[in-house]
């Protein structure tokens, strides 16, 4: 099982699994409109869907780390995907909004699993080929907001937005066959692990400096992408009154960053410092935030700026998970799974405030590259001294 060939088919299907993961929400963002309407709702669902996704992708992993290590990550991750599957099943059945937001937290669970595809991959490769491939397999998922807003739109059109998740459903068939097949098997734990020794382990995690701030950073930096992912719908389809063509567009051309900066990441890792990454990454993404702010009345410098956040962002976000994961000394499950709850619990609830803060000035464009920029402010200070804690951290 531990071949060079199981190895890369399990990186490939644990990328669909990702990508599934998120392209579920892509795929019908462009139909929440729709789902709203036909629910008899208010546009602040739209929003509060992802943040209940994003919630739901937080609510496991305290408990998932300690089972990994017991049970193995490869019988942990296919309950996942077979936990993502059936929940997928239950979306199309909603009958009322309150129905769909409760089976769309469910289905966000599926997103609690994914820290464990990361995990295996920090122990099965050293520090440049885990950024590398960390860096490649992350931004696989930057591809979601680009193809789901297309596929979803087509499936919408050709249908409605329940077919939506009958497309996940087989998307997760198809990555759980692939991972049983390919995923390695890490050895279980002889004994379960106490839970003194459980709450020893997390409290050590928690208390690790560079794992904390790691997690707040990463949500921080993340947050503008992730709001815009969220609002988007709102803000190019009724705040600047634009088609789905120019929707997809505009998706296209702010998460292309990412892909650049994949392709970047690529070259750079092991050649530029982890300071050097994070302190000129952090200076892109700031100057792209600025740009947006001060040009939010001509559309097209406003997505060039998110452009530059966006591909700012993607140079070091992989640099810093990977010093946060590997600067515990303890499990690298229970590290990855608490680094994903500080990074999913804060960035849910930033979203949902830039959410309210938006949804109170009338979801202007204004309003949301300034709530953007502050988060920017904050980037640049922790960020930079992040910077500076690691900045003696050598390639290994």
């Amino acid at each position: 099982m531990d071949t060079r060939k199981s190895i890369i088919l399990f990186a490939v299907f644990f990328i669909v699994y990702e990508f599934n993961v998120y392209i579920a929400n892509d795929m019908i963002m462009p139909g929440m409109i729709s789902v709203v309407n036909e629910f008899h709702s208010s546009a602040d669902n739209i929003a509060k869907s992802l943040s209940l996704y994003i919630i739901g992708g937080s609510s496991l992993q305290i408990f998932l780390g300690p089972l990994c290590d017991r049970f193995g990550k490869r019988n942990i991750l296919l309950f996942g995907n077979l936990l993502f599957l059936v929940a997928s099943g239950i979306i199309p059945f909603a009958t009322s909004i309150n129905q769909f937001l409760i089976a769309r937290y469910i289905q966000g669970l599926g997103l609690c699993f994914i820290f464990i595809g990361y995990a295996t991959i920090h122990e099965l490769f050293d520090d440049k080929t885990a950024v590398k491939l960390c860096s490649l397999v992350s931004n696989i998922s930057v591809f979601a907001p680009l193809i789901g807003p297309v596929i979803g739109s087509a499936i919408i059109l050709a249908a409605n937005w329940r077919y939506v998740f009958i497309v996940t459903a087989i998307l997760a068939v198809t990555s759980l066959i692939g991972l049983a097949k390919n995923m390695p098997n890490s050895k279980p734990a002889a004994d379960p692990m106490p839970l003194r020794e459980i709450i020893s382990t997390y409290r050590k995690i928690i208390s690790t400096r560079f794992l904390l701030q790691g997690g707040i950073i990463i949500a921080v930096i993340c947050l503008p992408m992730i709001a815009w992912i969220g609002l988007a719908p709102v803000l190019v389809l009724k705040t600047l009154g634009k088609s789905y063509t120019e929707y997809i567009i505009y998706q296209s051309l702010v998460f292309g960053g990412f892909i650049l900066s994949s392709i970047s990441i690529q070259f750079l890792a092991g050649r530029f410092s982890f300071y050097k990454l994070i302190t000129r990454g952090t200076v892109l993404s700031f100057i792209g935030l600025a740009v947006a702010d001060v040009f939010h009345q001509h559309t097209w410098i406003f997505i060039t700026g998110m452009f530059l956040a966006s591909f700012g962002i993607g140079l070091f976000n992989g640099s810093i998970f990977r010093i946060a994961i590997t600067s515990t000394g303890v499990s690298n499950s229970m590290s990855a799974a608490m680094l994903n709850i500080i990074q999913s619990g804060s960035m849910a609830a930033s979203l949902e405030i830039v959410n309210q803060i938006c949804d109170y000035f009338n979801y202007t464009i204004a309003s949301f590259t300034t709530v953007n920029l502050s988060c920017g402010i904050i980037m640049v200070i922790i960020c930079f001294n992040y910077a500076r804690l690691v900045k003696d951290r050598s390639w290994q």
